[in-house]
């Protein structure tokens, strides 16, 4: 039986294949594959991506609980609070990156674990917040997917 962790981190990579596919995005091919066949390392950054939506949420007083418990959130509570929640997702991107090796360059070197956004939220320029944004936009699908919902806390 997978962890929470895990359901989370499979709803995350698992939505993301999805809006890919629909949207027309590329993806790496090594990443456009069901989430038990990706590589132990790509497995971990869905893994801290689950652990960190718990932590996100919890800096605007939110949570996941399963979809059968407790009162969701109201629908607007995410964008009522996106500034934070967007900030503490990206510092959180930035603290596992930073933990696996990771530290700022430009331009984007995956091989030297190079990445132009390893700067405060605050210096992003908006596109790259809007990353930010989007991700936490989708946090009900992930939590939906994983048969969790987001909650008070």
């Amino acid at each position: 039986m997978m962890s929470q962790d895990d359901l989370v981190a499979a709803a995350i990579h698992e939505t993301w294949r999805a809006l890919a596919a629909e949207q027309g995005w590329s993806m790496q091919a090594h990443l456009d594959q069901p989430y038990d066949a990706l590589a132990e390392a790509n497995k971990d950054d869905n893994r801290a991506a689950a652990r960190r939506m718990a932590a996100v949420l919890a800096t605007a007083g939110l949570a996941l609980a399963p979809a059968e418990t407790g009162e969701a959130a109201p629908a607007d509570a995410l964008e009522a609070n996106m500034e934070t929640l967007a900030e503490a997702e990206h510092n959180g991107w930035m603290a596992h990156r930073a933990a696996t090796g990771w530290s700022y360059g430009t331009p984007r070197d995956d091989a030297a674990k190079r990445h132009p956004a390893m700067v405060p939220y605050a210096d992003l320029p908006e596109k790259e917040k809007d990353k930010d944004r989007n991700n936490i936009r989708h946090y009900p699908a992930f939590a939906a997917r994983a048969g969790l919902r987001i909650t008070r806390a």
